[in-house]
């Protein structure tokens, strides 16, 4: 199990599970219906509304940045307090929430994630090129509290 910081109380995951998701827009239909059961099989079907939305709208922008491999990687932890999950983007470039006009049909988002989530952010990271180099990118990550 994975431990992270909190203060100086190390708090541990109760449950992980880490998914990778072909980059298609069914993908995210199917993502959403398999956490719905991974949070019900943990008891923690109370985060299901807002994880489903958050889960969606992060994972739908990541399927739109193409990978090496065609894949986009996901985890999602639970820890005694709170539900977190990550999404693996290939963009180097800092999310941004935006607020578009009536008229546009995409770029609501983020906007979504900021209101419904009880903390979310990125942060940069490199991954593998699968030719033998580095691309940089991020993990988007929002958590729900328990």
């Amino acid at each position: 199990m994975t431990t992270i910081e909190n203060g100086n109380i190390p708090v541990h995951e109760v449950a992980r599970k880490e998914w990778g998701w072909h980059q298609t827009p069914a993908s995210v239909k199917l993502a959403r219906r398999i956490l719905r059961k991974w949070l019900a099989s943990h008891q923690v079907k109370f985060f299901e509304d807002e994880a489903l939305l958050c889960f969606s709208e992060l994972l739908t922008n990541a399927i739109r940045i193409p990978s090496p491999d065609g894949w986009t990687d996901t985890v999602w932890s639970l820890y005694p307090d709170r539900l977190r999950i990550q999404v693996k983007d290939y963009s180097p470039d800092a999310p941004k929430v935006c607020y578009p006009d009536d008229e546009c049909e995409s770029g609501r988002g983020l906007s979504l994630v900021h209101l419904v989530s009880d903390d979310w952010g990125y942060e940069t990271c490199t991954f593998l090129d699968g030719k033998g180099g580095y691309l940089p990118g991020k993990y988007v990550w929002f958590e729900l509290n328990g």
